[in-house]
């Protein structure tokens, strides 16, 4: 399988495990609704796909040991991701996003914590912290200069209008083609089997269908090549087998909630355990995500930092 392939099924994965993530308040047992557990979770899943605004608060912790004989020898990372976006109307998108992790590679690694915000007029970037560790250094001029003060950059009319696009959700008037052929994809591609009703639990409040199922890795492999279709790329049956090969050392199976009053993916919570094969030369370990979606289809609101300046690019690239 090519490396873009690779990288197109990698990040669909985790972009899915991330979609569907976990909570675990039990309430009273409550009857399993008419619906095939199957059903009511690609509903939910298209529920969410057509909403137009949401807050998001996601998780990721990885555990991870490299192929044998390579280094680094161990990765481990805890990221934490919140905020939210709107994107109801494309000339006035909105982005919320916070980031706070750390990562070790064996010795080495860092620690970091961002803040950045977007509206129709420019973007916001705070670099609020930022540390390295073992043979990992970060300059000091570059602390001096740039760590926890926020920094901002007009976005030009063209610029917006592709971020605008590449954030358009809910109605298929503010969408392309391309995203119109992909969000019907999506609503049509059962992702997961043996899927199966757990109770009524509590979601933000919410009283949600509890569902566990596993990833459909044919199914899975088939989206991934027809998306790749939709970009332009071709994907051989070489590659169809490549991937599914892989499959064979790739786990993924999560606990997921469909709202009962909204109808969609709420919460959940996803690991993907990879498997060393046999010649040891692939990655062994988890990657565990838990996303939690509120406040769907509400107003978000950006604030803008007063005392934001114009980032130096100059300075950036002395640095770069």
């Amino acid at each position: 399988m090519s490396n873009k392939l690779k990288v197109l099924a990698s990040s669909g994965l985790l972009v899915l495990t991330m979609g569907l993530a976990g909570c675990q308040n039990v309430m009273a047992p409550a009857e399993a609704p008419q619906k095939a557990p199957e059903v009511m979770l690609q509903e939910g899943l298209t529920k969410l796909s057509n909403t137009t605004s949401y807050s998001y608060n996601v998780d990721m912790v990885g555990d991870l040991k490299g192929p044998e004989g390579e280094k680094p020898e161990l990765v481990k990372f805890n990221m934490n991701m919140n905020g939210g976006v709107e994107a109801k109307d494309p000339k006035d998108p909105k982005l919320n996003l916070n980031v706070k992790g750390e990562m070790s590679a064996d010795a080495d690694g860092g620690t970091g914590e961002l803040a950045f915000r977007m509206n129709k007029d420019a973007i916001f970037l705070n670099l609020m912290s930022l540390e390295g560790k073992g043979s990992v250094a970060i300059p000091e001029e570059m602390k001096a200069q740039f760590i926890n003060k926020w920094w901002t950059m007009p976005i030009p009319p063209e610029a917006l209008e592709q971020l605008s696009m590449s954030m358009a959700s809910g109605s298929e008037a503010n969408m392309t083609e391309e995203q119109k052929q992909m969000k019907k994809l999506v609503e049509e591609t059962k992702f997961f089997k043996n899927v199966e009703y757990k109770g009524m639990e509590s979601v933000n409040g919410e009283q949600s269908y509890h569902y566990t199922g596993m990833l459909d890795e044919a199914a899975f492999s088939e989206f991934v090549a027809k998306a790749s279709e939709m970009q332009g790329q071709t994907v051989s049956e070489t590659e169809k087998a490549d991937m599914m090969k892989a499959f064979e050392f790739m786990d993924f199976s999560g606990d997921f909630y469909v709202g009962k009053d909204s109808g969609a993916l709420n919460k959940g919570k996803g690991t993907i355990t990879f498997k060393q094969n046999e010649d040891k030369s692939s990655p062994s370990g988890t990657v565990t995500v838990e996303f939690v979606i509120s406040n769907i289809n509400k107003p978000v609101t950006v604030e803008v930092p007063a005392d934001a300046q114009p980032i130096p690019m100059e300075a950036l690239g002395g640095l770069m």
